[in-house]
């Protein structure tokens, strides 16, 4: 785990590299989640190619921030930290909260190859913005009420769905355990949602993978294909038997999804390599 601080604000990042290639990825995360309880994708990304996982400041255990930055100035600060570490290309990798700031960096920064997002659109979805307000309602009123909104926000109740029981139970005693700033740090971010609006999504023409649950209630498969269609060059992959929690019940599929398009160009990189001998 590592520390930078830039403009005056701290980052937290890890680098886990692969010498075998030059590709680099670059891991962003969604709301309450950290590089800590990610760490199963990172060592499975990294097998791949460079997985740089990073929590710039509001998000993870990183600097918080006022809910006046906007999404766009998160992905200006994401470009400080691409900038700082010398990265010259990276396909980009996110979840969930992390897909605005993404978006915003394909409009800014030329060096992104690939964009691979699961369980996210750039905003509130239309079919979440009453979870919305009602978990940042709720985290008003103490961690259990927080801990409760978000969990019954994010998930549905099915059989079909993969220790789904076991899942809800663990997250809602996590986040019942939050320190008081990562639930201000929520409702910072949602703040931020509610008021951005994404432009020009027509114009980000490199590959892209959106993943969405089958009955994820806060991104429904009907908003998130939408998402994907404004993309010119996109991808659309639905996660059976799944709910937001995706990254949890189906981390194989989520997995496999999300690496596909870096997995493609480490492959012709080698291929080429190969054809130069």
């Amino acid at each position: 785990m590592k520390q930078v601080i830039l403009n005056n604000k701290m980052y937290r990042y890890t680098v886990m590299e692969n010498t075998s290639t030059k590709q680099v990825a670059i891991f962003l995360l969604g709301a309450l989640q950290d590089i800590e309880s990610v760490s199963k994708y990172t060592e499975q990304f990294s097998k791949i190619l460079t997985c740089i996982t990073v929590e710039i400041p509001g998000t993870g255990y990183a600097e918080p921030l006022d809910p006046t930055v906007s999404i766009h100035d998160q992905g200006c600060i994401l470009l400080d930290f691409i900038n700082y570490m010398d990265i010259s290309s990276a396909h980009i990798i996110g979840f969930s909260y992390a897909t605005a700031i993404a978006v915003e960096l394909c409009h800014i920064w030329p060096g992104v190859k690939s964009l691979s997002i699961c369980g996210g659109v750039p905003g509130i979805p239309q079919s979440g913005v009453a979870a919305t307000k009602n978990m940042i309602a709720a985290s008003m009123l103490g961690k259990s009420a927080f801990a409760k909104s978000f969990i019954e926000s994010l998930t549905v109740n099915r059989d079909d769905i993969p220790r789904q029981r076991v899942i809800k139970k663990a997250m809602e005693k996590n986040i019942s355990q939050l320190e008081e700033d990562r639930i201000q740090m929520f409702f910072n971010n949602s703040v931020r949602l509610l008021v951005h609006k994404p432009i020009n999504l027509d114009k980000i023409a490199i590959p892209a993978v959106i993943c969405a649950a089958e009955h994820d209630p806060y991104v429904t498969t009907k908003i998130a294909k939408e998402f994907a269609q404004q993309l010119p060059n996109s991808h659309y992959y639905e996660i059976p038997k799944s709910d937001h929690l995706a990254h949890l019940e189906q981390p194989e599929k989520v997995t496999k999804a999300l690496i596909l398009l870096a997995s493609s160009a480490v492959s012709i990189e080698r291929t080429l390599n190969e054809l130069t001998v």
